[in-house]
């Protein structure tokens, strides 16, 4: 028989005071019995003793046998019940111990009742070993795949306290310990986001809206789709909870807002120039219909003027969409020298103090795309500092594996709210000065496309009444990006 590591000491115990109790008792009985009989039937003083000795002496032999017979029966029938109630501990401490069951553990010496209840058991055990095994990995899985989703989840009870969290949801309201006893409001201030929890518990259904949450990691009010939907028991349907979903859709809502702001940006910088183009022509034919041409010439140079500005506006939102399009740029070793000269052939400084300073020779990128960026930035200098400031033209290493252009003026700077938003198509800090300067409002929309499209990227550093400096990244002048 296998040894135990444990043994129903208390049990055998019991067991044998009962044993040993009842077996006192029959004996007591069975010679007192004898005696009396022993006593009535005359016999002689020797032969009275004689029985009483035998009687004394079997009784006693017969008590001591039975007794050793309990210990044995007893250990025999608890040994078993022992190595099984260690077996129950193992299976309760160490279920991953082991998925194979050995032969000592399956059979007894002796088939029976204990034989069939220990393999009812380790059939049990088995199956323990399994479906925890397979809950675990499957916990571990929910658990990875939560990790990974790039949306918050944030799961509550039916008295609204935290269930459960994923690390996105931590990250952006900056939940740092996780604490079962949390409450939901403790954690959102959203009134949206409270009423649409507190509707899915109430109701069971599943809710949908859209909402807006101040992100406690950014500090910044962000628009999520949220979703919340119930948690059920699987026996009986009962609502234990609810889960949401917080899905980002701060980008989409940006996106948006930009391409209404696109669509009326064009309408409105279209329909500038062609009202002033249908106003002028429509006179121009009242004149001459009249005969009346002295004014004839200036009617024609604002109509030419207006149609070079649409020509402008066109072929910038032309360039644009081919830049977002993914045109491949050609890129070649161009000289930095040649392209700032070039710019500085188109554009006239009006009695700007202009300075340029060069850390190196060639850069490798699209010559066309490169001279865009710095004429467009050069007008844009042109047209915002007053007479007389000074504008910086910089071509600088910033590290072994990247270059950067700076243009850098002497203007009123641009305020930090402008700067976020200063790359957007149509985008103006003065509306009514940039149209009054001929401006397009796409010229910094395409700088940023154009270096983005070289593998760089660009910002501007500025503050109002301090000027303002742009930064053009590049990769290495060296070589060709990959």
């Amino acid at each position: 028989m296998k040894s135990s590591s444990f043994f129903p000491a208390r049990l055998f115990r019991w067991f044998l005071f009962q044993q040993i109790l009842f077996s006192a008792l029959i004996f007591l009985v069975a010679s007192g019995v004898l005696w009396a009989l022993v006593e009535r039937s005359g016999w002689s003083a020797e032969a009275l003793y004689a029985g009483r000795l035998i009687i004394l002496c079997s009784f006693l032999s017969a008590f001591v046998a039975v007794t050793l017979v309990s210990v044995l029966v007893a250990r025999r029938l608890l040994v078993p019940l022992g190595r099984l109630i260690d077996k129950t501990r193992k299976l309760r401490e160490f279920p991953f111990e082991s998925d194979e069951v050995s032969a000592e553990e399956l059979t007894f010496d002796e088939p029976g009742e204990w034989f069939d209840l220990e393999r009812a058991l380790n059939r049990l055990g088995r199956d323990l070993r399994q479906k925890t095994i397979r809950l675990s990995r499957e916990k571990t899985e929910l658990r990875t795949i939560m990790s990974a989703v790039s949306e918050a989840v944030l799961a509550i009870a039916k008295d609204k306290r935290v269930l459960f969290y994923n690390p996105q949801f931590a990250y952006l309201f900056n939940v740092q310990v996780p604490n079962r006893e949390a409450r939901i409001s403790e954690i959102l201030r959203s009134p949206d986001v409270l009423d649409a929890y507190s509707e899915a518990l109430k109701t069971g259904l599943t809710t949908r809206r859209e909402v807006e949450v101040m992100v406690s990691s950014e500090r910044i009010a962000r628009h999520f789709q949220l979703s919340v939907a119930p948690l059920k028991k699987k026996h009986n349907q009962a609502i234990y909870g609810v889960v949401g979903i917080l899905h980002d859709i701060t980008q989409l809502k940006q996106a948006d807002r930009i391409r209404i702001e696109f669509v009326a940006n064009v309408s409105h910088e279209l329909r500038t120039p062609l009202t002033t183009i249908n106003g002028y022509l429509q006179t121009l034919v009242s004149d001459v219909e009249s005969g009346r041409l002295e004014q004839a010439r200036d009617f024609l140079k604002i109509v030419t003027q207006n149609v070079t500005r649409l020509k402008s506006l066109v072929d910038d939102l032309l360039d644009l969409s081919a830049l977002e399009s993914g045109t491949e740029l050609k890129v070649e070793s161009v000289s930095v020298r040649e392209i700032t000269e070039a710019v500085l052939r188109q554009i006239d400084p009006q009695n700007h103090k202009v300075h340029i300073f060069y850390d190196f020779e060639n850069i490798w990128a699209d010559s066309s795309r490169l001279e865009q960026v710095l004429r467009n930035l050069m007008e844009n200098a042109v047209r915002y500092v007053p007479t007389g400031k000074n504008i910086e033209i910089r071509w600088s290493k910033f590290s072994p594996k990247s270059c950067e252009l700076h243009v850098k003026d002497d203007g009123p700077g641009i305020a930090y709210e402008h700067q976020g938003r200063l790359f957007e198509r149509f985008y103006r800090v003065d509306e009514s000065r940039s149209r009054a300067e001929g401006g397009t409002g796409i010229g910094l929309s395409l700088v940023k496309h154009i270096v983005q499209g070289h593998g760089g990227h660009v910002y501007v550093k500025s503050q109002v009444g301090r000027g303002a400096e742009f930064v053009c990244e590049f990769p290495n002048q060296e070589q060709p990006p990959v």
